[in-house]
């Protein structure tokens, strides 16, 4: 599931459309520099720049209901956070596929 609907439909209802639709815009702003710096991060092994980046990656496509996003930025967060490197790279590439298609459901879903 790339969004939770139901989730999403709060945040409308709260937040209306205009105001949802600016929020939307500020994350991929947001989003699309932090995702180039993460890429950085992670070919260079830099640990805390990942565990940095992915928790507020995570943090900001959660609070949007992108829980499949979420949910990669989260484990790329606990592996950097132990150490664990093995995985980061292909987590990283699951996100970028991942995120384009987040994008195109988040729109429509506007």
């Amino acid at each position: 599931m790339v969004v939770d609907h139901p989730h999403f439909k709060s945040l409308k209802d709260i937040l209306g459309r205009d105001k949802l639709v600016k929020v939307a815009r500020s994350y991929e702003q947001d989003s699309q520099a932090k995702l180039i710096a993460l890429e950085q991060a992670v070919q260079a092994d830099d640990l805390d720049d990942v565990t940095h980046l992915s928790h507020s990656l995570k943090s900001a496509s959660s609070n949007l209901a992108l829980v499949s996003l979420a949910s990669l930025f989260a484990q790329m967060e606990a592996n950097a956070s132990q150490g664990q490197t093995d995985a980061l790279g292909e987590l990283l590439q699951a996100a970028k596929a991942e995120y384009p298609a987040a994008l195109r459901t988040l729109h429509e879903l506007l």
